[in-house]
């Protein structure tokens, strides 16, 4: 049997800031919102065959140097980065970045962690 991905499990400084952003920028469905016992904001999304799982937390810490990035498989990498300039999520001088295998971007979520 061959694991796959099922979901990722993140804090977050703000939960409905984050809904938004994904929603938004990669299309995740809102699945549950609510309050946790602890009085943290959560919400589970769900994105093409995964889920994402955001909390928030006390003393939250923005950027955590051993987690690099999440990568996201687009179809068309130049119809995503127009609509992201035109969101204004990305500045409008915001390249492709052409490696050997490989077309990509990379964008900040809104506690300035990478993905794409």
């Amino acid at each position: 049997m061959k694991p796959v991905i099922d979901h990722f499990n993140r804090y977050v400084s703000n939960v409905n800031k984050f809904i938004d952003f994904y929603q938004d920028v990669l299309k995740y469905r809102l699945i549950d919102k609510g309050t946790k016992r602890n009085g943290k904001n959560y919400a589970i999304l769900q994105g093409d065959g995964h889920e994402l799982f955001i909390s928030e937390k006390d003393n939250f810490k923005k950027v955590v140097d051993n987690f690099r990035h999440i990568g996201y498989y687009v179809e068309n990498i130049d119809e995503m980065l127009e609509e992201l300039k035109d969101k204004g999520y990305v500045e409008n001088n915001k390249e492709v970045i052409v490696k050997r295998f490989s077309r990509q971007i990379y964008i900040k979520d809104p506690d300035g962690f990478e993905i794409l």
